[in-house]
């Protein structure tokens, strides 16, 4: 097996601004959890292949390279995770963007209010502070909606259930048979 020199986190990711941010965060999380709130973690991911090998492992003097895209066009996957069980999922051919994630929350906002029309009273949306998360016009969208967010501090990765969901789904072959994908 082999593996590639990996480079330090900047300094920037554990700056004392940032370490007391994920504490904040962590507190209120705290707070919720004990007022018993339904935490319902969003993000995003994208799928350019389908067996995810830049990611694994490899003998020895064996390439780990990709030579072409193995899914056409790329997905986008939205998930949702909320402390109740629930799972909300979205795929996509488009990247992740502030339009295809005010399409979700506009389809997310229906579906709650659909399944529970009181659940702004006890669910709280988290999300980390991707730029296409906490833009203006996404914040404003928030307002509009009505949607209880909360966001994570600064790098926060274990924060969030997506990321293992994510880190799983990854981890396996999602296209064994070879199924076409679309046109290269």
């Amino acid at each position: 097996m082999s593996y590639r020199k990996i480079l330090p986190i900047s300094i920037h990711g554990n700056s004392i601004k940032n370490l007391v941010l994920r504490q904040q965060f962590a507190l209120k999380f705290l707070e919720l959890m004990q007022a018993k709130k339904v935490i319902l973690n969003i993000d995003e991911t994208w799928l350019g292949m389908t067996d995810f090998r830049r990611r694994k492992w490899r003998p020895k003097h064996s390439t780990n390279s990709v030579p072409q895209l193995q899914l056409y066009p790329r997905m986008t996957m939205v998930l949702g995770l909320d402390t109740a069980g629930k799972v909300y999922l979205c795929l996509a051919q488009q990247n992740s963007n502030a339009q295809m994630m005010e399409l979700f929350f506009h389809s997310l906002a229906r579906t709650l209010d659909k399944e529970r029309p009181d659940w702004r009273k006890d669910t709280v949306i988290i999300l980390d502070n991707a730029p296409y998360h906490t833009g203006g016009a996404t914040l404003k969208l928030f307002e509009r909606l009505r949607l209880p967010i909360l966001f994570t501090g600064p790098h926060s990765y274990a924060a969030a259930p997506c990321e293992l969901f994510f880190a799983s789904f990854k981890a396996k072959d999602i296209n064994p048979r070879m199924v076409k994908t679309g046109k290269a």
